[in-house]
Formats: structure tokens, sequence, C-alpha cells
């Protein structure tokens, strides 16, 4: 073989080396080009760091280092719009797609919440929420049985029935935690304990006697009092003042347990960047399965007793109350009544979480000058109680005017927010930006003029409906926003007192508009008067900084990363 022959192609002659060149060349130019059309396509007039446009992850990894140190999506969220200087910015986290618009004003968030129909629900949280079933929470705001399902459960949150047949249960309960509480602090001896699981086990009952009335007779709370009643304080592994002190849980029944098991599902799901796949995954496990079996049998077994119950006309169930409604619906539109369909029973299995009373529990402890105000406040409040021994009823707590610590819930929420999401269904425009349809817009519910300083906005630039809209104050923004200060949802009054204001400043805790949680009542409800019986009986004293701190995951709710607590004991009755 000669050299001619090693140095060309076939026939032709080509020399073999200008194809090699040609065909790298081409191949190198087509990858080129497909990374530049891959490359971050910001939108036209939104503001954006420029230097992430030039790699294919965007600000992913400027995410994923965030959530590795501190685990804060919605404070990074908050700190894009502070670094870029504007109200509505861009943030590229998810390669190949649309980026994110994020909206760093609350008056504009709140009209875009309350006020604008061309928002909707993103599919994305709708797959991500997979795991409740047929639940509302999942459809479209604008579909018709939406806002049946609604109505249906309309009788839920009336003041009615939850201080009539909700509230007289969860201070009862409540007096069961306060004497859990006092049994794990005699056992703790004077070293912190975690109070993440006694706070599930209350409203995981507080839930199902929402849902079931007196018709469901089991207990997560009452197991595990009765287990540390009978614990020798032996048993407690020993260990330093600062150590936590463990203590054994007593087992959940498997319906109880599967609940709890939803609700982890739930959040892994909410955080995975594939909602649709993961759903998948689980569904198609054994244990899954199973768990959704027992929670159809159980819910079609209530329903049943419901269902009997109902023929009297009197409903002490949230199951009760939404059969009615199906009643008196159906007999409206001349149809039979469905009692037992897949959607009522995930209705029914609706979940509510324990964070905001782990929460509450973290800043009373950080923040002790806080807590000996609200105690305070409460003995000042029930002095009969006091001169009696006893703490207060719930007829007390309801009907008293507690400014402080409606102040310091609120102010919990305030720090401990949760984004929301919501998806344009036509062309729009936020603040002057021209928003394409489709593109997922995040209200930074811990950014400017909430939690950081606030960033100018052109007036001009509002909808027409936000300009109309009355606006809600701001906040001092000389003082730290990320400060725990009760005291900033106070206003004076004539007299030399104070009074709880909702509106004094931007908060998105609950949601607004028609999508607002729906039980934020109940939740209200709970968490003030739990605290309420804690405070009144315990002293939360400090806790070793690996023990504290206000770290948060953010899933369906916004969940702290750790939750201990070291109590003592006070006596109010004591003179």
């Amino acid at each position: 073989m000669t050299l001619y022959h090693v140095f060309t192609l076939g026939d032709a002659g080509i020399p073999s080396v200008m194809v090699v060149t040609a065909v790298f060349t081409l191949v190198a130019s087509s990858l080129y080009l497909l990374y530049q059309r891959l490359l971050p396509k910001p939108l036209p007039g939104i503001a954006y760091n420029a230097e992430v446009t030039r790699s294919l992850w965007g600000d992913a990894s400027s995410l994923a280092r965030c959530l590795s140190s501190n685990g804060e999506f919605s404070g990074w969220l908050g700190e894009q719009c502070l670094k870029l200087g504007s109200p509505v910015c861009q943030v590229f986290v998810q390669p190949f797609t649309r980026p994110w618009v994020l909206v760093g004003d609350f008056h504009e968030a709140q009209d875009i919440l309350m006020r604008r129909a061309e928002f909707e629900k993103p599919q994305f949280l709708i797959d991500a929420l997979q795991g409740l079933g047929d639940f509302h929470v999942r459809l479209r705001t604008g579909d018709e049985e939406f806002k049946y399902r609604r109505q249906l459960r309309q009788d839920l949150m009336t003041p009615t029935y939850l201080n009539n047949y909700i509230g007289p249960f969860l201070h009862h309960k409540g007096l069961k935690l306060i004497n859990l509480f006092e049994l794990k602090t005699n056992l703790a001896k004077g070293r912190p304990f975690c109070i993440r699981e006694d706070f599930t086990r209350v409203v995981l009952d507080v839930m199902l006697y929402h849902a079931f009335g007196e018709d469901y007779n089991e207990s997560a709370l009452e197991p595990q009092l009765e287990l540390l009643a009978n614990l020798p304080s032996s048993s407690i592994p020993e260990g330093l003042i600062d150590d936590p002190a463990t203590f054994v849980e007593a087992p959940r029944s498997f319906f109880l347990e599967l609940l709890h098991e939803t609700a982890e599902v739930l959040e892994r799901t909410t955080v995975s960047p594939t909602p649709r796949l993961s759903f998948w995954w689980w569904s198609k496990q054994g244990w899954y399965k199973n768990m959704i079996a027992e929670k159809n049998r159980v819910i079609l077994k209530q329903i049943r007793k419901a269902a009997d119950n109902i023929h009297t006309g009197e409903a002490k169930s949230a199951l009760g109350h939404m059969m009615m409604r199906e009643r008196a619906a159906a007999e409206k539109k001349g149809r039979e009544p469905d009692l037992s369909n897949q959607a009522m029973i995930d209705e029914v299995a609706s979940i509510i979480s324990f964070s905001a009373l782990a929460w509450v529990t973290k800043y009373l402890t950080g923040y002790t000058y806080a807590q000996s105000k609200l105690r305070e406040e409460l003995y000042s409040a029930f002095p009969e109680a006091v001169e009696e021994g006893r703490p207060p009823t719930f007829d007390n707590l309801r009907r008293a005017k507690l400014p402080y610590l409606e102040a310091v819930i609120e102010e919990t929420r305030r720090l401990t927010p949760f984004v929301i999401v919501r998806e344009t269904t036509q062309e729009t425009k936020i603040l002057g930006r021209q928003i394409p349809k489709g593109t997922q817009c995040f209200m930074v519910s811990a950014g400017p003029g909430m939690m950081l300083p606030s960033v100018p906005v052109d007036e001009e630039t509002r909808s027409a409906t936000s300009r109309a809209a009355k606006p809600w104050g701001k906040w001092d923004e000389s003082r730290d926003l990320k400060l725990f200060e009760p005291e900033r949802w106070l206003t004076p009054t004539e007299n030399g007192g104070v009074v709880f204001d909702a509106t004094a400043g931007p908060q998105l805790g609950f949601g607004m508009g028609v999508r607002q949680c729906w039980g934020r009542r109940l939740a209200q409800l709970t968490v003030r008067t739990l605290i309420a019986l804690v405070v009144w009986e315990f002293e939360m004293l400090e806790i070793p900084d690996d023990l504290g701190g206000y770290a948060g995951v953010d899933g369906i709710s916004r969940e702290p990363v750790k939750a201990f607590a070291r109590l003592r004991k006070v006596n109010p009755y004591k003179v």
C-alpha cells in the first residue's frame, strides 16, 4: 500500500484528513449552535443576572448552594429581587425551560392573588399534590367542580362550627398535651427534648375529630401519654444537661400511621423536580397501595356511619356537614345524592400541618421578652382562672381579646413563609413587564417589603385593580425585618391599650383570594388555643445553639429543621 492510498478515500480521491476535519467542524458547529440554543433565554424587559445566561444551568447552581447551606428557598428568591434592584425579575432554575418570574412587591402579589383571573394554580403543583387524590385544592379555580367542592365545605370554617364543636375538643386535647409535656419535663430533669412528634400527635387527633367526630375513637396522643405515665425515670438514657432527652414513642394504629406517611410522601413529591414521575414511582410501591386501600376502607366505614346519623338532621363532623350539603344539592337538581364516591373520601382525608406550633415555640424560646409579655397578657386577661387555680377554659380563650397572642402568631407566620406560585393562562403584564402565557410566577413572600428592604416601584406601572385597592400598611424598614417583633402588629388605642391589626404590614401567610388556605380559621384556632395553654403552664428556657436556629424546609408548608424545647413548669396560682 502506497502513501497515497493511506491518505485518500475511495475513488473520489478526497484526502481523508480533509473529510475528518470537515466532519469535526460540522459536529462542533452543530454542538455549539445547540449549546447556544439551550442557553437560558431571558424574557425581554425583565431584570436578570446576565452572567448566569452563559451557563446551561443558569441560576440552578446558586440555588443548590443556598439549599445545601441553609435550605432557605424562599429567602433565596427574595435575595434575587434585592440583588437586581427590581420588584419583578427572572431566574433560570430549570434548564431548557422558560424562566421563573419573581414578584417582589406585596401589593402586586396581592392583586395577582385576589383580583387577576389570568393567574391560575400551576400544573406542576397539581402534579405534586397527587397524593391528595381528588381533593379540591388540585382543581383549577375556574372549574365548576372546584366551586362545588368549596360549597361542600363552607359550613366547616364558620364561627358556630369551630367554637361550638371543634373548640371544646381542641381545648380538651390541649390539656392532654400539657399533661404529656409535664411528664416529659419531669423525666428529662432539665434537659431539652424534641416536641415535633408531640405536636404531630395532637394535630392528628384534632384532624380526625374534625373529619369524623365521635364516630372515630382512635387517638394518637393518648397512647403516648399512657406510655410515659408508666415510664420510670431510669429508662431515659443518661446525658449532660444540654443533651436532648429521648423518649420511647408509642406505636400508632395503621390508619394513623398512614396519614402521617401520606404527609411525608406529599412533602417529598412537592420538592421533587419531576413531581409526576416521583408520584408515579410511589404509587407503584406495595406499601403505598396498602396505605391508600386502608385509607379508603376506614373512610368508607365512617361515611356509612355518617349517612345513618344525618337522617336525624344533625351533623357533628366535617363528613356529616359535607354529606348534608351533597344531599341538599342533589335534591335541588333532582338527582340521587352520591355520598360515597372517591371525591368525598379525598375531601375528608385532608391534612393539617403541625409546623406553626413548633415555629411559635421556637420563637418564644429565642425571644424570652416576648414569651414573658405573652404570659403576662394571659394571666392579666383571666384573673379568675389564676385565683381558682386552673387554666382558662375554651370559652374564656375564645371570648377574650388577646392582641399580643395574635401578634405572636402573625409575626411567626410572617417569618416562616412558604412560596405561592401562579401560572399565567394568557399573555399579561406585571408592573408593566410583558409576561407570556404559561409562565410560572412566584410571589416572593420572604422578599422585599416583607423580610427584606423594599425595592422601588413605578406606581404608574401597577394594574388598574392594584391602584384602586386600599393599600395595606408598610413595615418600618429602619428596623431589621428578619427580627421577631410581635409589636409590629399592634396599634395603640386612645385609652392607652393596643389592638391587633392584621393589615399593619404586608403578609402572605395563608395566601389570598379564592385560593387562600381553606383551613386557615381552623389552623388559627388550633395554634391560638394550644399555645395559650402551653405558655400558661410552662416557661420555655434557653436551649443549645445546635438544637435551635430558625432553618426551615419548604414543602406543602414550611417545616422547621429542628424542633426542641426545654420546659419548666410555672405556677401562676402561687401568691
